[in-house]
């Protein structure tokens, strides 16, 4: 490329910027889960690997790689000159079509793109003006791909990502260095470039902003290679406020931060940058209650590898894609394009066997959530507001589906026969639904199943069976009820005995807001008849997880259950919020200097009230106003360390409340 057309690109990419900036400081930034929202209903998106790795396609002179075949370069011993000669030199994918892929992508029922836009080999996807070691400076194919790919999306309606590697092999100043093993620096992390801050600011940030400034709107950004010692938690939190400064609407997977546990993929405890967690060829057990996207391959590679014939059956990634969202994730399928530029004949098949189930079963895939219920022996349940979806793998031998005895069954039939409806019968365990003899589809029928809403915001129904168990109060009992959220309840799991050896009764439910903790106010605490109940409160207000909330609205929910519990004879315990610099679930609220505000609040409140006010806060806040972390298992919730902390500050406060 000559100096006059890097000259005029670099300026209108510097124009670009100003202008973005401009428009950023006049907008105002959307919450998570304004950001979250497309990618919750998408559920199913597809990850490319491509790079001029595919040109040897994990084979050096006869030997095959072991692992992905996008590794190549570290796995077969290439120095950076051979892997510059005898891969990068003979890139020519001539037969790149991004309009096809795209539609491949699209008659699979994919909703949106990842594509690797520099792997671990260093090379670029796009005409970066950082480095000519990209695919239009370095190549005779000279085509920029991501801008080809990104177009094609836009025109489809696919949302368009970008994988980027903060590992670079090929970067002097980042693993080249470590030659033969340039991954060495994964399992010891002893190994340091003492120049990868140079290469953090000058080349990995220089070419995160080129893809986040000239290709339009970028829907994820899918960092991989944070493993390495070089890469640190601050780089990372770095990294992701300069993203959230240049698309504000984009979102970032915990890649872009150190938290990652291994292929697990979801984050350890700590406070860490991120929207979602990434199992890598994992599914979770269970749901995880925060956002997730599980990437799978097809067969065993990433990256394009003839070699391995080991591939998953259309039944089996079917299923792993209803598995995934019944546990309320998002699915990743890979493709891994040859050198030149040709999805795999047997990825494609298994794409449009997948397009074909979808096309007639979408409806319990996208905008779907996690089941409500424990896996059925049959298969699995998505469901949405006011409708279960059955997904039968197994054909029921006595030809029924029980549904759960919570809900009402209104209406049921199969998707790929939507005019037939089913019987349903009733039994003293519930509704159950009739089945034909034959299952519509070998691989996975789904019954649309209408059922009358359980409308339980506040989760009234979580304690209302240890509520009924719960004996009356002995005479001299000091009954004490904890009355909160996910910290109270993270309370009485960490240490139990803290709760069984006194009159303690722990009431928290994970997530909840002030207005939902008001509405089960008097089935969790009234009905216990406590003497006094302790109430710790408003940190999920200030996180917004049910919406935006004032200061005043938090407290107006506070005081309410105090004039709650005052009316019915309950002594209180106001206690502060705990301190906390950011929540990880929502890394775009700083709430700090708000529990500052609320805990002042709290205190002048309960002054005035003549009640205790217990004082979290003072004991457990470090100097950037955050949680001391020793203790804390992450920013927000404590850990035993911090729990025993709180335990002698409330045996104290009860101490004083039981007297007034």
């Amino acid at each position: 490329m000559n100096k006059l057309k890097r000259t005029i690109t670099l300026s209108l990419a510097l124009l670009m910027l100003v202008s973005t900036g401009f428009a950023q400081k006049q907008t105002k930034k959307p919450s998570t889960n304004e950001r979250m929202a497309w990618w919750r209903d998408a559920r199913f998106g597809m990850f490319i690997h491509w790079g001029p790795y595919a040109v040897p396609g994990g084979e050096r002179n006869g030997k095959v790689c072991g692992g992905g075949a996008e590794w190549i370069m570290d796995k077969l011993d290439y120095t950076i000159e051979d892997y510059e000669k005898e891969v990068v030199d003979q890139f020519e994918p001539v037969n790149f079509d991004a309009d096809k892929w795209v539609q491949i992508a699209k008659d699979a029922g994919m909703k949106y793109i990842v594509l690797t836009s520099k792997h671990h080999d260093g090379f670029a996807m796009w005409d970066s003006e950082v480095s000519d070691y990209n695919i239009v400076d370095r190549t005779e194919f000279g085509r920029d791909v991501v801008a080809e790919l990104a177009e094609a999306c836009k025109k489809e309606g696919i949302v368009f990502c970008l994988y980027h590697s903060i590992t670079d092999w090929h970067h002097p100043q980042a693993q080249s260095i470590f030659y033969p093993n340039y991954n060495v620096g994964q399992k010891d992390q002893t190994k340091s470039n003492p120049e990868f801050p140079k290469y953090f600011e000058n080349y990995l940030k220089p070419q995160v902003k080129e893809l986040l400034t000239n290709y339009g709107e970028i829907g994820v950004v899918w960092f991989d290679g944070e493993w390495i010692s070089d890469y640190t938690t601050e780089m990372g939190k770095e990294m992701y406020e300069m993203i959230m400064e240049l698309q504000p609407n984009t979102i970032v997977n915990n890649r872009v931060d150190k938290g990652r546990n291994g292929m697990a993929g979801m984050n350890v405890e700590g406070n860490f940058a991120g929207d979602f967690g990434t199992p890598e060829k994992e599914v979770p057990a269970t749901g995880i209650d925060s956002d997730w996207e599980a990437c799978f391959t097809m067969n065993g590679s990433w990256g394009y590898k003839p070699s391995d014939e080991k591939w998953k059956s259309d039944t089996m990634l079917i299923h792993s894609l209803i598995d995934i969202v019944s546990k309320g994730g998002n699915f990743l399928l890979n493709v891994g394009p040859d050198g030149l530029g040709q999805i795999p004949v047997e990825s494609v098949e298994r794409l449009a066997a997948m397009g074909e189930w979808n096309r007639v079963n979408g409806e319990a895939i996208y905008g779907a959530k996690a089941s409500p219920f424990d896996r059925p022996e049959w298969g699995r349940y998505t469901s949405k507001r006011g409708l279960l979806y059955a997904h039968i793998f197994d054909w029921p031998t006595d030809k029924k589906i029980q549904v759960d005895k919570s809900v009402k069954v209104t209406k049921a039939y199969f998707l790929a026969e939507p005019n037939k409806q089913l019987e349903i019968k009733s039994s003293d365990k519930g509704d159950y639904i009739l089945l034909p003899e034959n299952a519509p589809d070998e691989i996975a029928s789904v019954i649309r199943i209408e059922v009358v809403p359980s409308e339980d915001w506040a989760n009234l129904k979580r304690y209302s069976k240890s509520n009924a168990e719960l004996v009356a109060p002995a005479a001299n009992e000091n009954r004490v009820v904890f009355m909160g959220n996910s910290i109270t309840e993270g309370w009485v799991r960490q240490d139990p005995e803290f709760f069984k050896t006194n009159p303690y009764v722990g009431r928290g439910i994970s997530g909840q807001t002030t207005a939902q903790m008001l509405l089960r106010f008097r089935p969790d605490v009234i009905d216990l008849n406590p003497e006094v109940v302790v109430i710790l409160a408003g940190t999920n207000d200030i996180a917004a997880n049910r919406g935006p909330q004032t200061l005043e609205q938090i407290m107006g929910n506070i005081t309410s259950m105090v004039q709650l519990a005052k009316i019915n004879g309950i002594k209180v315990v106001l206690a502060s919020a705990l301190p906390a610099s950011s929540y990880s679930w929502r890394p775009a609220i700083s709430p700090a200097d708000k529990i500052i505000e609320l805990n002042k609040m709290i205190e002048a409140y309960a002054k005035e009230n003549d009640m205790v006010y217990l004082d979290y806060y003072s004991a457990m806040v470090n100097e950037n106003k955050g949680l001391i972390k020793e203790y804390g298992r992450d920013s927000v919730h404590p850990n035993i360390k911090g729990y025993k902390v709180m335990e002698k500050l409330v045996e104290k406060a009860i101490k004083e409340a039981l007297k007034k």
